[in-house]
């Protein structure tokens, strides 16, 4: 999921539009998503095995323009795609970009990926050029159980936000 960011450029009453797209966004987009704020710890990680196995992560169609902190606009590639995930023994391990990280998935199925990304997002023509967008994260959240989650392509220059999707899971093989 590729990214680009452009200074938003709207009168006064464009920017209540904004915040308000972007809070029934982050409304709609949260709705059926349970947030997962950090990592599950490995004292923590199920035992069980019920959520070992293969599992596929459909990450949705979403918006091609996401609004940023600070009158800012992401501009996203909102395709669809997919990766998988697989657990042995509570932890879950992906295939996203040759990463090694490792997640423990908690008993009640909830799991955190916090990727770092050696690329940067890039500015768009006309921006701000004294945003350096250096650390940007992949971060994948969500709850096996009830099979919903969500990718987020971070910068940490913009608390963490940056180009988002919902994602569904679904059990491939045990």
């Amino acid at each position: 999921m590729s990214m680009t960011l452009s200074p938003s450029i709207r009168p006064a009453i464009g920017r209540y539009s904004v915040v308000l797209s972007a809070s029934l966004c982050a409304l709609t987009l949260t709705s059926c998503v349970s947030n997962v704020s950090s990592q599950v710890k490995e004292s923590s990680k199920d035992q069980s095995g019920k959520f070992d196995g293969t599992w596929l992560a459909e990450v949705q169609k979403s918006a091609g323009r996401q609004p940023m902190p600070g009158n800012w606009i992401a501009n996203c590639d909102g395709s669809p795609w997919n990766f998988t995930l697989r657990v042995a023994d509570g932890a879950a391990k992906n295939n996203l970009r040759g990463s090694r990280e490792k997640a423990f998935v908690s008993s009640t199925g909830d799991f955190r990926f916090d990727i770092p990304v050696k690329s940067v997002a890039k500015e768009a023509a006309g921006s701000d050029r004294s945003l350096s967008l250096a650390k940007q994260t992949m971060i994948v959240y969500g709850n096996l159980e009830k099979g919903k989650g969500r990718f987020t392509n971070a910068v940490a220059e913009f608390g963490n936000n940056g180009c988002t999707a919902i994602i569904e899971f679904s059990r491939t093989g045990g």
